[in-house]
């Protein structure tokens, strides 16, 4: 019959009482919804993103996912802008989370600028507070304030820390000097200055 040989109707023997040409249909369609619903999840978690809290005009949106590590005696410390902060020790074992990105803050700092510029100098500098890492033995979850200062490079200066499982990571970057305009954003040419 012809219906059955160009897959109009189903077939005596078929079990599923489908057409071909129903299966097919039920197949794109299926297709189509699968790719529908993954273009929305695509589309809210850029609308996500676009609501997120980058810092001033946004400067650290194109640092996202890139780090920064400084070795320091046994460990070596990671810095993930707007991702993490980890402690990787040099002799094996396990990573330890030192926070996830949770804010931006203001913070004032008075503290000596070295001669070859690496330091925070004094006022008032963007830090980046990074919360819940993993949990201290008899102790808090692991914290890290990461305190920006201009550099030419992003490069991490100096870890302390500061209290049981909070840390700090003095850390230059470009991203919060100040542009020519005479701003004062990242205080670069105050520091320039105290040099």
């Amino acid at each position: 019959m012809w219906a059955i040989d160009n897959g109009l109707l189903a077939s005596p023997a078929e079990t599923t009482g489908e057409s071909k040409v129903v299966t097919d249909a039920r197949n794109r369609l299926t297709t189509a919804r699968n790719e529908l619903n993954a273009h929305k999840t695509s589309l809210q978690t850029h609308e996500d993103d676009l609501k997120k809290d980058y810092g001033p005009e946004d400067v650290f949106r194109s640092l996202k996912d890139k780090c920064v590590t400084q070795d320091s005696g046994e460990y070596t410390y990671e810095l993930c802008w707007m991702g993490r902060t980890t402690q990787k020790p040099k002799k094996g074992g396990s990573n330890t989370g030192m926070g996830n990105f949770a804010r931006f803050e203001m913070v004032s700092v008075d503290e000596e600028v070295s001669a070859d510029g690496k330091g925070l100098g004094s006022g008032d500098r963007i830090a980046m507070k990074f919360e819940n890492g993993q949990h201290c033995w008899n102790g808090p979850s692991r914290s890290t304030t990461v305190i920006l200062a201009c550099a030419e490079k992003d490069e991490i200066w100096k870890i302390t820390e500061e209290e049981k499982c909070v840390y700090r990571m003095d850390v230059g970057t470009p991203a919060v000097c100040a542009p020519d305009d005479g701003s004062n954003q990242g205080h670069a040419h105050q520091q320039k200055d105290e040099l």
